[in-house]
C-alpha cells in the first residue's frame, strides 16, 4: 500500500471524511503522498545499504573507504566477503586460521602460510597471480595486521 492509500483509508475509518479523485482533500493527499513516497523509497535504500550482506552501492563503497581498502575491482559478493573479514579482526585474535582469514580479506585466494615459531618468522607464499599494485597492498595489510613481533615474509609464485 502506497502513502496515498494508506492516508485515504485511515481517514475514510474515521468516518468524517469522503476521500474522491477529484476533491480537494484527495488532491491534497496526493501532494503529501508524492513527498512522502520519496522519502520511504530513500529510507529504503539507506536501510538496504547500512548491512554489508544486503548493500548494492554506497554501503559498500564507504565501508571499504572507512577501513581503507576500497576494493572496486572485485565483484560485489568478493568485496562482502572481504569487508566481514576486515570487521572480524577487531578481536585480535592471532592463531593461524585467523592470519588466513585475514589474507582472504587481502583478495587472496591461493596461497599457504608456514610457521617457524621458535624463529617468530611467519612465511607466506602467494599462488595468485597478482599486479604490483595488489602486491603492494598485500604487503601493507599484512604489516598493519599481523603482530609486530612477527618476522613475516612475503612472496609470490606462479600457480
Amino acid at each position: 500500500m502506497n502513502s496515498f492509500e494508506s492516508m485515504k483509508t485511515k481517514l475514510e475509518g474515521t468516518g468524517l471524511y469522503d476521500i474522491t479523485a477529484k476533491s480537494n482533500i484527495g488532491a491534497e493527499l496526493l501532494a503529501y503522498a508524492e513527498g512522502l513516497d520519496s522519502v520511504f523509497d530513500m529510507l529504503e535504500m539507506m536501510e538496504r545499504e547500512l548491512f554489508i550482506d544486503t548493500a548494492e552501492d554506497f554501503g559498500i563503497a564507504e565501508r571499504e573507504r572507512f577501513v581503507g581498502k576500497v576494493r572496486e575491482g572485485y565483484s560485489i559478493e568478493k568485496r562482502r566477503d572481504m569487508l566481514k573479514i576486515a570487521e572480524q579482526k577487531v578481536g585480535g585474535r592471532c592463531t593461524l586460521n585467523d592470519f588466513k582469514q585475514f589474507v582472504r580479506g587481502y583478495g587472496a585466494e591461493n596461497f599457504t602460510i608456514t610457521e617457524i615459531a621458535l624463529k617468530n618468522r611467519v612465511n607466506l607464499k602467494i599462488f595468485d597471480t597478482k599486479t604490483d599494485a595488489e602486491k603492494k597492498y598485500i604487503e601493507k595489510c599484512v604489516s598493519a595486521d599481523f603482530p609486530l613481533h612477527l618476522n613475516v615474509v612475503v612472496s609470490y609464485e606462479k600457480p
